[in-house]
């Protein structure tokens, strides 16, 4: 891939992220427009762990996508690139500055957290910093229902993460106070567990547009550091929280560890688990041919089974009406999130049976 290093948009400890527009493709398709995270190659030890996790978690629809790395060489410095999935609508903590979001947006970018971390816990590693900061807003390539492009929140930024049972350098303090777990703060412990507070921390953001620990000019470090990981204090929620948001951050922040919920389990929570999803979505990201057999439940092949003489049936009809194909495709989806579909399918059968009798 031939790129150009457009404007600077972002800076950290690791070096710089710009915006680039690709010239020239070798074979593989990649979007028009990139990020790229730099550092200088005799620093970029961090940028290097972060491309081979990338490489790792590779498949997962909520993690921002890595296309490679290269080396280049900018004004007689050797630099060390790694090219991702632009973030046209930058991080979360940008959006929600000042103001929370609306909680069907925070329960829809929960969601999607939740997956990654869930993908992360079960290849065997834990982020160590989920924040804001950190999960960035991705615009999906689907088309939306409603007006306006949807977006996609996607977890970032690796540099911190490490093995759950890797106890190397497990005295290193790694991710931000604010929304890092008591055990952390205390004994420098992280496991799934760690990340899960990070993510109520998060979410909590999300609603209040603020951090989830209110902080004074005049507090010490000492005694933030105190508050979070050696009282029985707890980020507070806001009243005007829905029932099951509240029930969500009691499943999340709990002072001991074990007893917090799993990502797996908490994407069943109502919270999240109960939305209703547009059939469409199911298609971004999680039927590439490449990760099928790992990506889709088994019930999706029953329901295409079992829905294909009902497709036929509507085919015909299709084509009778002069229904075109994008039409047709986009009226397909619709119908397979309806509540009727089951007992569609069930006439479907009968139908097509009948018609062989």
């Amino acid at each position: 891939m031939i790129w150009n290093r457009g404007e600077t948009i972002g800076r950290g400890g690791f070096g710089l992220v710009s915006i680039a527009n690709v010239l020239q493709q070798n074979g593989d398709r990649f979007p028009h427009v990139i990020a790229v995270k730099t550092a200088k190659v005799s620093a970029s030890d961090s940028l290097v762990k972060e491309k081979k996790l990338l490489d790792i978690f590779n498949g997962c629809p909520s993690i921002l996508h890595c296309y490679g790395d290269d080396v280049t060489t900018e004004d007689g410095d050797e630099l060390y690139n790694i090219l991702l999935e632009y973030a046209a609508g930058g991080c979360l903590a940008d959006r929600t500055m000042g103001k929370g979001l609306p909680e069907n947006i925070v329960r829809q970018h929960t969601k999607s957290m939740l997956i990654a971390l869930s993908h992360v816990h079960r290849l065997g590693y834990v982020h160590c910093d989920v924040k804001p900061h950190n999960v960035l807003l991705v615009s999906d390539s689907l088309p939306s229902r409603k007006k306006g492009v949807r977006e996609i929140a996607k977890l970032a930024d690796f540099g911190s993460a490490k093995k759950i049972k890797d106890d190397e350098d497990n005295k290193e303090f790694r991710g931000t106070v604010l929304y890092a777990a008591p055990e952390s703060i205390i004994h420098q412990e992280y496991q799934p567990e760690s990340d899960i507070w990070a993510l109520g921390c998060t979410v909590l953001h999300m609603i209040t547009g603020k951090s989830p620990w209110k902080v004074e000019k005049e507090d010490k470090a000492e005694d933030v550091l105190f508050k979070i990981g050696c009282s029985e204090e707890l980020p507070k929620i806001p009243s005007k929280a829905s029932k099951d948001a509240k029930d969500f951050f009691s499943k999340c922040l709990i002072k001991n560890p074990k007893a917090r919920w799993t990502a797996d389990k908490l994407l069943s929570h109502p919270f999240v688990g109960a939305q209703k999803r547009h059939f469409s979505e199911l298609f971004h990201g999680c039927l590439s041919i490449r990760h099928l057999h790992n990506r889709v439940h088994p019930s999706f092949f029953i329901t295409i089974y079992n829905s294909f003489p009902l497709f036929l049936v509507l085919c015909v009809f299709g084509v009778q009406v002069g229904l075109n194909g994008y039409s047709f495709f986009h009226f397909w989806l619709e119908l397979m999130s309806s509540e009727a579909f089951p007992k569609l399918c069930y006439i479907g059968m009968n139908f097509t049976a009948f018609t062989e009798c």
